[in-house]
Protein backbone atom coordinates (compact mmCIF):
# COMPACT_ATOMS: atom_id res chain seq x y z
CA UNK A 1 0.00 0.00 0.00
CA UNK A 2 1.35 3.10 -1.01
CA UNK A 3 1.01 6.63 1.16
CA UNK A 4 2.06 9.96 1.33
CA UNK A 5 3.98 11.20 4.46
CA UNK A 6 2.38 14.71 5.27
CA UNK A 7 4.49 15.40 8.45
CA UNK A 8 6.21 14.58 11.27
CA UNK A 9 5.35 13.51 14.88
CA UNK A 10 6.49 14.31 18.31
CA UNK A 11 9.67 11.75 18.06
CA UNK A 12 10.12 12.32 14.21
CA UNK A 13 8.28 9.20 12.62
CA UNK A 14 6.48 10.43 9.24
CA UNK A 15 2.63 10.67 9.69
CA UNK A 16 0.07 9.35 6.60
CA UNK A 17 -3.27 7.69 6.83
CA UNK A 18 -4.80 4.64 5.60
CA UNK A 19 -8.67 4.37 5.19
CA UNK A 20 -8.72 7.52 7.40
CA UNK A 21 -6.60 6.25 10.17
CA UNK A 22 -3.44 7.89 11.16
CA UNK A 23 -0.06 5.84 10.62
CA UNK A 24 3.57 6.70 11.73
CA UNK A 25 6.20 5.25 9.96
CA UNK A 26 9.94 5.90 11.14
CA UNK A 27 12.44 7.09 8.83
CA UNK A 28 10.22 9.12 6.58
CA UNK A 29 9.93 12.39 5.37
CA UNK A 30 7.54 14.91 4.85
CA UNK A 31 6.32 14.89 1.08
CA UNK A 32 7.70 11.18 0.44
CA UNK A 33 5.52 8.68 -1.07
CA UNK A 34 6.46 5.29 0.26
CA UNK A 35 5.30 1.96 0.53
CA UNK A 36 4.16 0.47 3.94
CA UNK A 37 4.64 -3.08 4.72
CA UNK A 38 4.04 -4.70 8.85
CA UNK A 39 1.29 -2.58 9.52
CA UNK A 40 0.93 -2.83 13.36
CA UNK A 41 -3.03 -2.02 14.36
CA UNK A 42 -3.05 0.18 17.72
CA UNK A 43 -6.90 0.91 19.12
CA UNK A 44 -6.39 4.80 17.78
CA UNK A 45 -3.09 4.57 14.80
CA UNK A 46 -1.23 2.58 13.30
CA UNK A 47 2.43 1.69 12.91
CA UNK A 48 3.98 0.72 10.03
CA UNK A 49 7.95 0.38 7.89
CA UNK A 50 8.79 1.23 4.64
CA UNK A 51 9.56 -1.29 2.31
CA UNK A 52 10.57 1.04 -0.47
CA UNK A 53 10.44 4.66 -1.79
CA UNK A 54 8.00 5.75 -4.33
CA UNK A 55 8.76 9.48 -4.30
CA UNK A 56 11.55 11.06 -2.66
CA UNK A 57 10.62 14.23 -0.74
CA UNK A 58 12.13 17.59 -1.90
CA UNK A 59 13.07 17.85 2.17
CA UNK A 60 14.91 13.95 1.68
CA UNK A 61 18.64 14.08 1.87
CA UNK A 62 20.85 11.08 2.31
CA UNK A 63 22.02 9.76 5.31
CA UNK A 64 25.46 10.10 6.65
CA UNK A 65 24.79 7.44 8.71
CA UNK A 66 25.99 3.79 6.87
CA UNK A 67 23.67 2.32 10.06
CA UNK A 68 20.42 5.20 10.33
CA UNK A 69 17.92 3.28 8.48
CA UNK A 70 18.13 0.61 11.28
CA UNK A 71 19.68 1.89 14.66
CA UNK A 72 17.52 4.14 16.87
CA UNK A 73 19.94 6.53 17.81
CA UNK A 74 19.03 9.22 15.32
CA UNK A 75 15.33 9.66 13.73
CA UNK A 76 15.64 12.59 11.64
CA UNK A 77 19.48 12.57 10.10
CA UNK A 78 17.17 12.24 6.35
CA UNK A 79 16.11 15.47 7.01
CA UNK A 80 18.74 18.67 5.92
CA UNK A 81 19.91 20.32 9.03
CA UNK A 82 17.95 23.27 8.45
CA UNK A 83 14.59 21.44 7.80
CA UNK A 84 15.23 19.72 11.35
CA UNK A 85 15.63 22.87 12.88
CA UNK A 86 12.42 24.19 11.18
CA UNK A 87 10.03 20.83 12.15
CA UNK A 88 11.96 20.95 16.40
CA UNK A 89 10.00 24.90 16.32
CA UNK A 90 7.65 24.31 14.67
CA UNK A 91 6.75 21.16 17.10
CA UNK A 92 7.41 23.21 20.09
CA UNK A 93 4.83 25.64 19.24
CA UNK A 94 2.34 22.83 18.17
CA UNK A 95 2.69 20.67 21.85
CA UNK A 96 2.09 24.67 23.42
CA UNK A 97 -0.83 25.09 21.99
CA UNK A 98 -1.98 21.58 22.33
CA UNK A 99 -0.92 20.55 26.12
CA UNK A 100 -0.87 24.41 27.43
CA UNK A 101 -3.26 26.87 25.17
CA UNK A 102 -0.03 28.63 24.98
CA UNK A 103 0.74 31.01 22.09
CA UNK A 104 4.88 31.32 21.21
CA UNK A 105 7.22 32.84 19.08
CA UNK A 106 10.96 30.59 19.94
CA UNK A 107 13.94 31.70 18.90
CA UNK A 108 16.43 28.68 18.08
CA UNK A 109 20.24 28.13 19.26
CA UNK A 110 22.25 25.55 17.46
CA UNK A 111 25.81 24.88 16.33
CA UNK A 112 27.42 22.02 14.90
CA UNK A 113 25.40 18.91 13.29
CA UNK A 114 28.15 16.59 13.94
CA UNK A 115 30.40 15.38 16.79
CA UNK A 116 28.87 17.07 19.26
CA UNK A 117 28.16 14.49 22.27
CA UNK A 118 30.31 13.51 24.93
CA UNK A 119 29.17 10.30 26.44
CA UNK A 120 27.83 7.79 24.42
CA UNK A 121 26.05 4.59 25.86
CA UNK A 122 26.73 0.63 23.93
CA UNK A 123 25.16 -2.32 24.30
CA UNK A 124 26.88 -5.78 24.00
CA UNK A 125 25.50 -9.09 23.11
CA UNK A 126 27.29 -12.04 22.30
CA UNK A 127 30.79 -10.23 22.03
CA UNK A 128 28.95 -7.74 19.31
CA UNK A 129 29.22 -4.37 20.18
CA UNK A 130 26.16 -1.48 18.83
CA UNK A 131 23.23 0.61 20.08
CA UNK A 132 20.13 -0.39 20.26
CA UNK A 133 17.30 -0.66 16.73
CA UNK A 134 14.31 1.31 17.35
CA UNK A 135 12.24 -0.24 19.85
CA UNK A 136 13.91 -3.14 19.96
CA UNK A 137 16.43 -5.35 22.52
CA UNK A 138 18.32 -6.15 19.03
CA UNK A 139 21.81 -4.53 18.40
CA UNK A 140 22.62 -2.44 15.33
CA UNK A 141 26.54 -3.56 15.45
CA UNK A 142 28.55 -0.17 15.03
CA UNK A 143 32.20 0.48 14.07
CA UNK A 144 31.84 4.66 14.84
CA UNK A 145 28.96 7.42 15.52
CA UNK A 146 29.39 10.40 13.73
CA UNK A 147 27.62 12.50 17.24
CA UNK A 148 31.02 11.62 18.63
CA UNK A 149 34.09 12.93 18.27
CA UNK A 150 36.84 11.15 16.73
CA UNK A 151 38.70 9.79 19.57
CA UNK A 152 35.88 8.32 20.90
CA UNK A 153 35.62 6.57 17.78
CA UNK A 154 38.94 5.63 17.98
CA UNK A 155 37.99 3.88 21.64
CA UNK A 156 35.47 1.97 20.28
CA UNK A 157 37.54 0.58 16.95
CA UNK A 158 40.11 0.01 19.76
CA UNK A 159 37.49 -1.92 22.19
CA UNK A 160 36.03 -3.89 18.77
CA UNK A 161 39.38 -5.03 18.01
CA UNK A 162 41.51 -5.69 21.13
CA UNK A 163 38.70 -6.52 24.19
CA UNK A 164 36.87 -9.48 24.99
CA UNK A 165 33.33 -8.65 25.24
CA UNK A 166 31.84 -12.02 26.18
CA UNK A 167 30.15 -10.98 29.43
CA UNK A 168 29.91 -7.67 29.08
CA UNK A 169 26.16 -6.36 28.45
CA UNK A 170 27.18 -2.20 28.40
CA UNK A 171 29.90 -0.04 27.90
CA UNK A 172 29.80 3.73 28.73
CA UNK A 173 32.26 6.70 26.79
CA UNK A 174 32.90 9.70 28.24
CA UNK A 175 34.83 12.59 27.40
CA UNK A 176 36.06 15.53 28.57
CA UNK A 177 39.09 18.62 27.58
CA UNK A 178 40.37 15.33 25.82
CA UNK A 179 39.97 13.13 28.76
CA UNK A 180 38.50 9.92 28.35
CA UNK A 181 36.43 7.33 30.56
CA UNK A 182 35.51 3.95 30.31
CA UNK A 183 32.70 1.89 32.26
CA UNK A 184 32.38 -1.40 31.75
CA UNK A 185 29.58 -3.00 32.92
CA UNK A 186 29.05 -7.12 33.17
CA UNK A 187 31.83 -9.53 33.85
CA UNK A 188 34.96 -8.42 32.29
CA UNK A 189 38.51 -10.11 33.14
CA UNK A 190 40.84 -6.69 34.32
CA UNK A 191 43.61 -7.94 32.07
CA UNK A 192 41.19 -7.66 29.10
CA UNK A 193 40.36 -3.82 30.27
CA UNK A 194 43.91 -2.56 31.55
CA UNK A 195 44.52 -3.09 27.38
CA UNK A 196 42.95 0.81 27.46
CA UNK A 197 45.23 2.27 29.54
CA UNK A 198 47.26 3.67 26.72
CA UNK A 199 44.36 5.89 25.45
CA UNK A 200 42.25 5.94 28.19
CA UNK A 201 42.50 7.94 31.13
CA UNK A 202 39.93 6.31 33.72
CA UNK A 203 38.58 2.75 33.18
CA UNK A 204 35.72 1.03 35.79
CA UNK A 205 34.50 -2.27 35.54
CA UNK A 206 31.30 -1.85 36.96
CA UNK A 207 31.48 0.72 40.42
CA UNK A 208 35.52 -0.58 40.47
CA UNK A 209 37.62 2.00 39.64
CA UNK A 210 40.57 -0.14 38.35
CA UNK A 211 42.47 2.60 36.61
CA UNK A 212 43.91 6.29 36.23
CA UNK A 213 41.48 8.76 37.76
CA UNK A 214 38.38 8.66 39.25
CA UNK A 215 36.44 11.57 37.90
CA UNK A 216 37.35 13.15 34.43
CA UNK A 217 37.61 17.38 34.17
CA UNK A 218 35.67 19.51 32.02
CA UNK A 219 35.44 23.90 31.97
CA UNK A 220 32.75 25.92 30.33
CA UNK A 221 33.24 29.29 30.41
CA UNK A 222 35.87 30.24 33.17
CA UNK A 223 34.54 27.44 35.35
CA UNK A 224 35.82 23.89 35.89
CA UNK A 225 33.88 20.83 36.73
CA UNK A 226 34.70 17.50 38.08
CA UNK A 227 32.52 14.61 36.52
CA UNK A 228 31.85 11.27 38.07
CA UNK A 229 31.31 8.08 35.96
CA UNK A 230 26.90 8.64 37.39
CA UNK A 231 27.32 12.30 36.94
CA UNK A 232 23.79 14.16 35.01
CA UNK A 233 26.17 16.37 32.39
CA UNK A 234 24.95 17.73 29.19
CA UNK A 235 25.88 15.82 26.29
CA UNK A 236 27.07 19.02 24.14
CA UNK A 237 29.49 20.69 25.25
CA UNK A 238 29.20 23.91 22.98
CA UNK A 239 25.66 24.39 23.60
CA UNK A 240 25.54 24.23 27.51
CA UNK A 241 27.68 27.00 27.21
CA UNK A 242 25.14 29.10 25.16
CA UNK A 243 22.18 27.55 27.08
CA UNK A 244 23.66 28.57 30.20
CA UNK A 245 24.46 31.88 28.83
CA UNK A 246 21.01 32.72 28.14
CA UNK A 247 20.05 32.22 32.00
CA UNK A 248 22.04 34.75 33.28
CA UNK A 249 20.83 37.01 31.34
CA UNK A 250 17.38 36.74 33.45
CA UNK A 251 19.37 36.98 36.57
CA UNK A 252 20.92 40.68 38.06
CA UNK A 253 23.20 41.04 40.57
CA UNK A 254 21.43 41.10 43.73
CA UNK A 255 19.44 37.87 42.88
CA UNK A 256 18.68 36.07 45.51
CA UNK A 257 18.72 32.07 43.86
CA UNK A 258 16.73 28.93 44.61
CA UNK A 259 18.38 26.53 42.25
CA UNK A 260 16.33 23.18 42.16
CA UNK A 261 17.21 19.78 40.51
CA UNK A 262 20.30 21.45 40.39
CA UNK A 263 22.40 18.02 39.93
CA UNK A 264 26.20 18.68 39.90
CA UNK A 265 25.82 22.49 40.79
CA UNK A 266 27.11 23.37 37.30
CA UNK A 267 24.18 26.07 36.56
CA UNK A 268 24.16 28.02 39.95
CA UNK A 269 28.16 27.41 39.66
CA UNK A 270 28.43 29.15 36.08
CA UNK A 271 25.75 31.99 37.32
CA UNK A 272 26.76 32.56 40.80
CA UNK A 273 29.11 35.77 39.18
CA UNK A 274 25.34 37.55 38.46
CA UNK A 275 24.09 37.04 41.51
CA UNK A 276 23.86 37.30 45.25
CA UNK A 277 23.56 33.87 46.25
CA UNK A 278 21.94 30.47 45.61
CA UNK A 279 21.17 27.55 47.07
CA UNK A 280 21.21 24.31 45.24
CA UNK A 281 19.19 21.41 45.92
CA UNK A 282 19.02 17.65 44.42
CA UNK A 283 17.83 14.26 45.46
CA UNK A 284 21.06 12.33 44.16
CA UNK A 285 23.53 12.45 46.96
CA UNK A 286 26.39 11.71 44.71
CA UNK A 287 25.38 15.10 42.86
CA UNK A 288 25.57 17.20 45.69
CA UNK A 289 29.14 15.64 46.69
CA UNK A 290 30.06 16.22 43.24
CA UNK A 291 28.05 19.84 43.80
CA UNK A 292 30.57 20.95 46.84
CA UNK A 293 33.54 19.33 45.07
CA UNK A 294 32.89 21.78 42.13
CA UNK A 295 32.15 24.84 44.81
CA UNK A 296 35.63 23.86 46.24
CA UNK A 297 37.45 24.05 42.71
CA UNK A 298 36.04 27.30 41.78
CA UNK A 299 36.20 29.02 45.18
CA UNK A 300 32.77 29.69 44.81
CA UNK A 301 31.72 31.26 48.09
CA UNK A 302 27.89 32.64 47.18
CA UNK A 303 26.89 28.99 46.60
CA UNK A 304 25.78 25.97 48.63
CA UNK A 305 24.04 22.77 48.47
CA UNK A 306 21.29 20.93 49.85
CA UNK A 307 20.59 16.52 49.15
CA UNK A 308 16.70 16.18 49.64
CA UNK A 309 13.61 15.84 47.33
CA UNK A 310 12.86 19.01 45.39
CA UNK A 311 9.59 18.72 46.65
CA UNK A 312 9.87 18.01 50.52
CA UNK A 313 12.72 20.47 51.08
CA UNK A 314 11.37 23.96 49.25
CA UNK A 315 8.69 25.54 51.34
CA UNK A 316 5.88 28.45 50.93
CA UNK A 317 7.50 30.26 53.49
CA UNK A 318 10.78 30.60 51.46
CA UNK A 319 11.68 34.01 49.46
CA UNK A 320 13.63 33.84 46.51
CA UNK A 321 13.97 36.42 43.65
CA UNK A 322 14.53 34.01 41.20
CA UNK A 323 13.91 29.95 41.15
CA UNK A 324 15.83 28.13 38.37
CA UNK A 325 14.36 24.64 37.86
CA UNK A 326 15.79 21.90 35.37
CA UNK A 327 13.13 19.36 36.16
CA UNK A 328 13.49 15.50 34.59
CA UNK A 329 11.60 14.68 31.54
CA UNK A 330 8.40 13.91 33.51
CA UNK A 331 8.81 17.51 34.59
CA UNK A 332 7.36 19.46 38.00
CA UNK A 333 5.76 17.25 40.20
CA UNK A 334 2.20 18.28 41.10
CA UNK A 335 3.60 18.63 44.78
CA UNK A 336 6.12 21.11 43.23
CA UNK A 337 4.11 22.98 40.87
CA UNK A 338 1.31 23.58 44.15
CA UNK A 339 4.08 25.03 46.14
CA UNK A 340 5.79 27.27 43.35
CA UNK A 341 1.94 29.02 43.52
CA UNK A 342 2.38 29.57 46.65
CA UNK A 343 5.82 30.61 47.20
CA UNK A 344 7.35 34.21 46.98
CA UNK A 345 9.48 34.68 43.82
CA UNK A 346 9.61 37.43 40.80
CA UNK A 347 10.86 34.58 38.32
CA UNK A 348 11.43 30.98 37.07
CA UNK A 349 13.57 30.04 34.76
CA UNK A 350 12.36 26.88 33.28
CA UNK A 351 15.09 24.81 32.07
CA UNK A 352 13.42 21.77 30.04
CA UNK A 353 14.38 18.54 27.74
CA UNK A 354 10.58 17.84 27.14
CA UNK A 355 8.07 20.00 25.46
CA UNK A 356 4.98 18.62 26.64
CA UNK A 357 5.72 18.23 30.24
CA UNK A 358 7.05 21.73 30.15
CA UNK A 359 3.39 23.23 28.81
CA UNK A 360 1.46 21.43 31.04
CA UNK A 361 3.82 23.13 33.73
CA UNK A 362 3.71 26.44 32.25
CA UNK A 363 -0.42 26.10 32.43
CA UNK A 364 -0.32 25.06 35.45
CA UNK A 365 1.40 28.12 36.98
CA UNK A 366 -0.18 30.31 34.54
CA UNK A 367 -2.65 31.71 37.29
CA UNK A 368 0.13 33.33 39.00
CA UNK A 369 3.35 33.37 36.61
CA UNK A 370 3.54 35.15 32.78
CA UNK A 371 5.68 33.75 29.90
CA UNK A 372 7.76 36.39 28.92
CA UNK A 373 10.16 34.53 26.76
CA UNK A 374 11.20 31.53 25.56
CA UNK A 375 14.45 30.03 23.83
CA UNK A 376 14.87 26.52 22.44
CA UNK A 377 18.49 25.51 21.99
CA UNK A 378 19.03 21.76 19.64
CA UNK A 379 21.41 19.92 22.06
CA UNK A 380 20.46 16.49 19.95
CA UNK A 381 21.11 16.93 16.54
CA UNK A 382 19.31 14.11 14.13
CA UNK A 383 17.22 13.67 16.61
CA UNK A 384 13.63 14.89 17.63
CA UNK A 385 14.88 15.94 21.51
CA UNK A 386 15.23 19.61 22.26
CA UNK A 387 16.23 21.43 25.06
CA UNK A 388 14.79 24.80 26.01
CA UNK A 389 15.29 27.89 28.16
CA UNK A 390 11.45 29.26 29.31
CA UNK A 391 11.40 32.69 31.69
CA UNK A 392 8.04 33.24 33.80
CA UNK A 393 7.24 36.35 35.49
CA UNK A 394 5.30 36.72 38.44
CA UNK A 395 1.78 38.59 37.59
CA UNK A 396 2.10 40.83 40.79
CA UNK A 397 5.90 41.80 40.18
CA UNK A 398 4.98 43.08 36.11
Amino acid sequence: MDILINRLNDTGSGIGNINKKVVFVEKTVPGDIVEVKKIIKHKNYLEASYSRIIKNSSKRIQAACPYYEKCGGCQIMNLDYYEQLAYKKEKVINIFKKYGNITIKPNIIFDKEWHYRNKITLQVKKGKLGLFKSKSNEIVEIEKCLLISNSMNELIKFIKENIKLDDVNQIIIREADNQHMVVFKGNIDDKEAFKLISIADSIYINNRLIYGITKITTTLGNYTFKISKDSFFQVNHNQTIKLYNQIKKYLNKNSKILDLYCGTGSIGIYVSDNCKNILGVEINSQAIKDANLNKKINNIENISFKCGDVANVITSKDKYDTLIVDPPRNGLSKKTRKILLEISTNYIIYVSCNPITLARDIKELSSKYELKDITLFDLFPNTYHIESVTLLVCKSFI
